[in-house]
Parts: structure tokens; sequence; C-alpha cells
């Protein structure tokens, strides 16, 4: 029996994501084909390439919706798989303690609604005493962090010795595929923006520009945790560690709408200010015993999201099965594998109609 072709668009973490776990499910009944215009192997990354930009880490949070309430189930897949991938050393994940604290903490997180402390393990309200000043709620718990960059070279690594075939092709449209195949593959969308098949992006999606600073922590500090401060006034601020000698990320910002691809000197600023406050054990002395932040890069980064959430789904364009998979805004990472296994459950329902 052939293989049926699979054609992935997207190298993001959600493209790579899906390709994996396309491979573990199907093993040799798939020929996957990945297309993209960025992978991780590139030496310098493109401002349009946005996952290599990311922190990661993963924050729970109480489900408001049913989009909240579907992404808290791939969030607890993808955390789960993570257990089991940190058990290889080539990958750079590390289980950390999680810290947040809310200065204007909704009922939802008040009240520990739905989806915030299930399969969390460690998971504990902090007592009012020890929340810092004008926070009015806090909680901790066990999450995972990850060096992005790094993460994303393994994946294409692992992916390639699966057999997995890379093409390097920017795409006007998803139909462009049909082009590059002697019969029409099942498509997996995972463009970020929502490439669509007659071209153009979903006019749903819209860009969150996200930026941090990459810095070098002092010598022989122990970094067990990952925390986030979000202000009364919106602005949240966090530190996620690269592990594998990557560095820490000090973030950031969420600005809908902002496509300015440079740093922008303001909000660098603002950030250094936020973070020397909140979180000074990052800092090193200088010659004059004054602190400072270590920075090695400003990044920059546009987290692709949609109205509405996540875009999960599948439909028949023309003669082709899309399974579209697109609009993860700044869950990338925390929703990966999650929307792998849910494409794969996809896969298989097409599969078994063709047959």
């Amino acid at each position: 029996m052939s293989k049926r072709d699979v054609v992935i668009v997207g190298a993001g973490v959600v493209g790579l994501s899906v390709a994996l776990a396309l491979s573990e499910r199907f093993e040799n009944s798939l020929n996957i084909t990945l297309v993209a215009e960025f992978f991780p192997s590139d030496d310098k990354f493109n401002i349009k390439y946005c996952s290599p930009k990311a922190g990661a880490h993963f924050r729970p949070f109480p489900s408001t919706s049913e989009s909240d309430r579907f992404a808290c189930k791939l969030t607890r897949i993808t955390q789960n798989y993570f257990k089991k991938l940190v058990k290889d050393d080539t990958f750079p994940i590390k289980f950390v303690k999680g810290v947040e604290y809310i200065e204007d903490a909704s009922s939802a997180y008040l009240e520990v609604k739905e989806g915030y402390s299930e399969e969390i393990e460690n998971f504990r309200v902090l007592p009012e005493e020890s929340l810092p000043a004008g926070a009015n709620f806090g909680v901790s718990y066990s999450t995972w962090v990850l060096n992005a960059p790094l993460y994303l070279k393994v994946l294409q690594t692992k992916l390639e010795e699966r057999g997995i075939t890379f093409l390097r092709k920017k795409l006007d449209s998803l139909k462009d595929i049909n082009n590059l195949f002697d019969r029409r593959p099942i498509i997996v969308n995972c463009s970020g923006n929502g490439l669509q098949y007659n071209g153009g992006i979903d006019p749903t999606c819209f860009p969150i520009r996200g930026q941090t600073i990459l810095i070098r922590p002092p010598e022989n500090l122990d970094l067990d945790s990952t925390v986030t401060y979000q202000s009364k006034d919106g602005q949240w601020t966090f530190h996620i560690e690269r592990p594998h000698g990557g560095g820490v990320i000090v973030g950031g910002t969420k600005q809908v709408g902002d496509t300015l691809a440079s740093p922008r000197q303001e909000d660098t600023d603002a950030l250094i200010q936020r973070a020397s406050v909140l979180f000074p054990h990052l800092m090193k002395k200088d010659d004059k015993n004054e602190p400072y932040f270590d920075i090695i890069k400003v990044n920059v980064g546009f987290r692709p999201a949609r109205k509405g959430g996540l875009n999960v789904s599948v439909e028949k364009a023309d003669q082709n099965h899309v399974i579209h998979a697109y609009g993860a805004g700044g869950m990338g990472f925390e929703l990966s594998y999650g929307i792998g296994h849910t494409v794969s459950n996809f896969m298989d329902d097409i599969i078994s109609e063709e047959n």
C-alpha cells in the first residue's frame, strides 16, 4: 500500500509538533513534507518567524469561554508529553516552580475557576502576607520552561531522522501545494496567520507584538522558578530561563495590532524599570557596584492571534482535505503537542474515510 502524501505548511512550533505527532501515530503510512519559508536551522531568524523568539513557559489560567476550555485541554496534553521528553537530555526542557502575582485579579482567578488548577501539580494559592506590594492574588505550581530556538532545532533534527522532508518555499495559497505533488495531498495548515486555500490570510487573524530582552544572569544563580507579574494597568512582567545555557528571557509587551519590527527603546526602558524592581536577583553588579541587566539581545516577535481563538478544524477545499491548526497567539508552545494530538485524530478520520 502506497503512503498517503501529507503536507504541513509552516515550521513554527505548531507545524513541527504536528509533524512529530503524525510521525508517531502513523509511523510509516504517511509521506510527510513540511513546507515553509523559514526553518529552525536558519542562521538568522526572520522577523516573520515568531517561534524562536518565544520564552517559553506554561502559565495555567481559569477558563471563561469554550475556546479557553479547549486550550486548557491542549495545554495538559502538551505538559504530559513534555514530562516524557524531559527524560531525553537533548531536549532543552526543564520543570520548575511557577509563580504568578496579580494586582487586580478577576473573580475567575480569585475563585480558582475551572481550568486553572486541574492536572497542575503542587498548585496552591499563596497567603496574602507573602504577596509583593500591590498584588491581591498569587499562586505557585509546577510547570515547565524551555529554550525555544534550541528546542525547535532539536525537533527539526528528530523529524529529519524520522524521514520527514523539509522544503523551503514561500506559498501564496494553500492550493499551490498541488503543483508539487502528482496527487493531491492532505494539507495541514500551520501557517500561524491562516494562509487560505485561494490566497490571502484569515481576516480574523491579527498580530500581538512582543518585545523582550535576553539576559545573562549572575553566575551561580539557582534558576529554579519562572515568575509572572500582572499589573493592574495591563502590563505583564516575567522571567523565563532558557535551559542548556540559553540565558533568561525577561519580558515583555503584549501590543495588539502593533507591527513595528525593530525594538522600541521606550519599551526596553519600561521593561528594565519594571524588572529591576520585581527581579533584582537577575541583575549583575558593575565596577561601581551598580546593578544592571547584562543584555544579550532585544527580541521582537509577532504572536499570530485570531479572534475567537485557535482554529483547529477540517474543511474540504476543492479536492483537498485541509486540516487547519493556526491562530495560537502567544500560546504556541503550550498548545503545541496538544494541537498535534488533535490533528492526528482528524487525520485518522480522513484516512478512514478515504479507505
